[in-house]
């Protein structure tokens, strides 16, 4: 979607960032080790689905990010996008268990809600966000961190 909306690539890289936190923060909550997040099945699969036009899944992202309904998305390309079902189940378990995922939550607002694209990215994009490595302390450890930093600066 960022692509589509024509956001450059510091933009989008800090987006993948931020991504990967949610993603480990979510595995983490149930369980995971966080290391598993640093190699091919974290990072690289991110780069790719974030990445290659060869993604179905950016393909679908990218015709969102150009005012397309995800029916219609899902319709141009002929095939299984395996993150629309994965962005239902994430932030379905992650409202169950109470885990911060702004941007899962976004991406299911566009999918799902009707949320123009552009509209949910302005709206992420001035949320604060803590630290891109939450996982590795808790939430409320960061924003203690953050209240005890003069400068407000950890």
């Amino acid at each position: 979607m960022a692509a589509a909306l024509g956001m450059g690539e510091n933009t989008r890289a800090m987006l993948m960032t931020r991504a990967l936190a949610e993603m480990s923060r979510f595995a983490v909550a149930l369980g995971a080790n966080p290391m598993t997040f640093l190699g091919l099945s974290g990072v690289g699969d991110l780069i790719v689905t974030c990445s290659s036009k060869l993604s179905r899944n950016y393909r679908v992202g990218y015709a969102l990010g150009e005012g397309a309904t995800l029916d219609e998305a899902i319709e141009a390309l002929g095939q299984v996008a395996e993150g629309v079902n994965t962005v239902k189940l994430v932030c379905a378990k992650a409202r169950e268990e109470g885990i911060y995922m702004p941007l899962a939550q976004g991406l299911h607002h566009v999918m799902f809600d009707g949320v123009p694209a552009r509209d949910m990215a302005r709206a992420l994009m001035e949320n604060e966000q803590s630290s891109d490595v939450e996982f590795m302390l808790s939430r409320e450890a960061v924003s203690q961190a953050h209240q005890l930093a003069p400068d407000g600066d950890a």
